[in-house]
């Protein structure tokens, strides 16, 4: 657990030592009172799930992997598409099937509509007041309808139009910057467009951008680092005074308080601007400004830290997952230079020999948009979703599930089915390009279960419309406007493909490729 050992750091060696011989001398002591104890005995009348043999202490944590949605996939095909884990002393109820997973998150979605609590989350978020991560409840309504009515919903996304088109267009020339021959550090360029949007749609422009931009960067990637790292308070309970020594949260603290110094400064130069942070007329109207504006009105009764807490989410979830799929479209691109071809050719088509393609171009993609569905699919930026926790107690496909039960849906094994895919693990954008006289492909808007990227129910992902907007039209501008290949003259079939773990599945190595500028549109 590198996160619990990190935290360690903060003690002397003399603390870490007496401690470290602390908990390994209870882990010891621990592990054989379970094994003379024998496994724990099931509460009498409850027909659980199926799990598979478990470790004393333990539990199932030594069949995990750094990504675990592939090892739960295979844990599944062997023990059944609903199957408990117990991850330490935690239970955990692992959703592998269309079947199961359309009884968990729509005919008993309520039931299962709560998060389980993280102290991570808790304390990057101030204490859960986003939307990712709040509990079920009236605050969390509020802050969705906040969310979608003033930054996410259909018509918004769609008066977000000429935004989406100007950072697309920095990223172009970003980098046309580079010499034609030199290699362009595509995912660098990649992250810095998804953050520079959603950045500026939530918290507005600023003359230092650039600096306020890598700013959050930094403290994204270390908040991914440390939610995503299991918690020594969160798989054993009983142990978690641990984390109230003296020293044990002292990264999640600091972190925590940079995020709050970030946060009050845009807060600040908001309201600096006048009532509700209102700004000039000719000037573009951001997500906070529009929330203050709003609380000040009387339609929402948010707290400083409830809309610092909401802007973090949206910043934070809006970078990762965007530039996460545009990253494995491209890399998936390379490595099919005849699908490449045929992509690429069909948006200069669409396009007609503009400067640059429009969201209206991109509508006349069908090819485009099936690549970004196909790395959805494939590549799905949160293959586990964000787990789910049981309200109340329930029975799913005739198991019983306690109150309290931790629930993944591995949506990815579900996107990998063979029951319902054809070459599960290829990528094939073609699958949906079907005829209309086919049957219809798969749709990702949460009602067809074998493919849902954004999850489904209640706690579906709100920001669907708005990552399928700047995706898409991303993609096209960067086919459109350049012809790309990998440096060095690598042969496509030995790009690295390999995962990064996390709570988005990124790819492990930088993808950098060469960039020749389209000289019919670029001079």
């Amino acid at each position: 657990m590198p996160g619990l050992l990190q935290e360690l750091g903060a003690f002397s060696a003399t603390s870490v030592s007496s401690l470290v011989f602390f908990l390994l001398s209870t882990f010891l002591f621990l592990s054989a009172a379970c094994y003379l104890r024998g496994p724990p005995k099931n509460k009498e009348g409850l027909r659980l799930p199926p799990s598979p043999p478990r470790l004393p202490l333990i539990g199932n944590l030594h069949q995990l992997s750094a990504l675990p949605h592939r090892p739960l996939r295979e844990l599944s095909r062997k023990y059944g598409p609903l199957m408990l884990l117990h991850l330490g002393q935690t239970s955990t109820l692992v959703v592998s099937s269309v079947e199961a997973a359309q009884e968990v998150l729509k005919t008993q979605d309520l039931a299962f509509a709560n998060r389980p609590f993280s102290a991570a989350a808790a304390a990057l978020t101030y204490g859960r007041r986003n939307v990712s991560f709040a509990p079920y409840g009236e605050h969390w309504r509020r802050a969705k309808k906040a969310t979608v009515v003033h930054l996410l919903s259909p018509n918004k996304v769609q008066s977000l139009r000429r935004t989406r088109e100007e950072e697309v267009a920095l990223m172009i020339r970003k980098i046309s910057s580079s010499p034609s021959t030199a290699t362009v550090d595509l995912s660098e360029i990649l992250y810095a467009f998804s953050n520079g949007l959603i950045s500026r749609v939530v918290a507005g422009s600023c003359p230092a951008r650039e600096v306020r931009t890598q700013r959050f960067r930094e403290m994204i990637d270390e908040s991914t680092a440390i939610i995503s790292t299991p918690r020594l308070e969160e798989l054993f309970p009983s142990l978690a005074w641990v984390t109230r020594l003296p020293g044990a949260v002292l990264r999640l603290k600091k972190l925590a308080k940079k995020f709050d110094v970030l946060l009050d400064e845009i807060m600040a130069d908001h309201e600096r601007r006048g009532e509700g942070g209102r700004r000039e007329q000719a000037e573009e109207v951001d997500f906070l400004n529009l929330l203050l504006s709003a609380n000040i009105a009387g339609d929402y009764a948010f707290s400083r830290d409830d809309l610092k807490a909401i802007c973090i989410d949206l910043i934070a979830a809006g970078t990762d997952t965007s530039y996460v799929v545009l990253e494995w479209a491209m890399a998936e691109l390379l490595k099919n230079p005849a699908l490449l071809e045929r992509t690429q050719r069909e948006v200069r088509e669409a396009a007609g020999g503009k400067p640059a393609p429009t969201e209206d171009d991109v509508a006349s993609m069908p090819r485009l948009r099936a690549v970004v569905k196909e790395v959805l699919r494939l590549h799905m930026p949160a293959p586990l979703l964000v787990p789910r926790e049981a309200m109340e107690a329930t029975r799913v496909l005739g198991y019983d599930v306690p109150a309290g039960t931790r629930v993944f849906i591995n949506a990815w094994a579900m996107a990998t089915d063979p029951e319902w895919w054809e070459a599960p693990e290829e990528f094939r954008p073609e699958r949906f390009l079907r005829e209309e006289k086919a049957a219809p492909p798969a749709d990702l808007r949460g009602s067809d279960f074998q493919f849902l990227p954004f999850g489904a129910g209640r706690r579906m992902c709100p920001g669907m419309n708005f990552a399928l907007c700047e995706v898409e039209l991303a993609l096209a501008s960067l086919l459109y406007c350049f012809d790309w290949s990998l440096p060095d003259g690598a042969a496509p079939e030995g790009l690295d493909m390999a995962e990064s773990p996390g709570i988005t599945v990124r790819r492990k190595t930088p993808l950098r490729l060469i960039a020749v500028p389209n000289s019919a549109v670029l001079a």
